[in-house]
């Protein structure tokens, strides 16, 4: 696949005329089909862009000569998608793996970005978690990397509950190569020093974080973040899930979604209004 080919995507029309766009960006092993349990209420107020990164759903059929992946590159060639679509502005919506790569659209264009909605966000790595990461890299160049992405799966969604996330993920990601899945794995060395800049970046469009209230590994750092950025970051903690709210509850990720978005555009128009408005 040429570096500058276009990324595959699906479009889903809103029921109402001049909505707004929402894209989304799913995780590591993931597609569109990630974001199927969206579709039917979000598109009811907004245009929905569905994108496969490299590797990933309809894009495994597309060879790669690209040798390694990074975060602002694959953030280059989702925004790329949009510009395609001739999209002025979007609500970046991502899952796990995924909101990092959202973080690095707004950053690379924040005139763009409207808000920031994160599922299960990655956001920083303690030191258990980078122990992890690192055993666990050595561990997949022994068994293989499907059976580490298995393996990492349950890890992340240990319980009984969660075993709709840990089947969804591990079913979408049957369709990556072992060259793919190295070159996405191998991303989890530079992932410490890419997170503490992230972490540590300004934050001036709104942002709704909606983590699972089992997610053992990430949920800490999510609340760091929503407490260091209290002005522009907002946190919900989804009782009895685990990481993965969008797919384990997703009726209930939709309406926070969905209350969210109609607070921004409440906001935008309260602005608007003080604006006109005689000194």
């Amino acid at each position: 696949m040429p570096v500058n080919q276009l990324l595959y995507y699906e479009t889903y029309a809103a029921d109402q005329p001049d909505a707004e766009w929402l894209l989304f960006i799913h995780g590591a092993g993931g597609s569109t089909r990630t974001w199927r349990r969206q579709i039917d209420d979000l598109r009811t107020r907004f245009n929905l862009l569905l994108i496969d990164l490299p590797g990933h759903g309809q894009m495994a059929k597309q060879l790669t000569a690209v040798p390694v992946y990074t975060f602002p590159a694959i953030a280059k060639q989702v925004w790329a998608v949009a510009d395609h679509l001739k999209l002025s502005a979007s609500h970046l919506v991502g899952v796990s793996l995924g909101a990092i790569i959202a973080l690095e659209m707004r950053e690379l264009r924040p005139q763009q970005t409207q808000s920031v909605i994160l599922s299960g966000p990655i956001l920083k790595l303690s030191l258990k978690l980078r122990v992890l990461a690192s055993a666990s890299l050595a561990l997949a160049k022994i068994i293989g990397y499907p059976a580490f992405y298995k393996f990492s799966a349950r890890v992340m969604m240990p319980r009984t509950n969660h075993q709709k996330s840990r089947e969804v993920f591990i079913k979408e990601s049957q369709v990556l190569t072992t060259d793919e899945f190295r070159k996405w794995t191998n991303m989890y060395y530079g992932l410490y020093p890419t997170l503490q800049g992230l972490f540590d970046r300004q934050v001036q469009h709104p942002h709704l974080l909606v983590s699972g209230s089992q997610d053992h590994l990430f949920l800490g750092a999510a609340k760091a973040y929503a407490a260091k950025h209290p002005q522009h970051v907002h946190l919900e903690v989804v009782n009895h899930c685990g990481h993965v709210v969008s797919i384990e509850q997703a009726a209930v990720f939709n309406r926070l979604c969905l209350h969210f978005l109609e607070g921004y555009r409440s906001q935008i128009k309260t602005d608007a209004a003080d604006q006109r408005a005689p000194a």
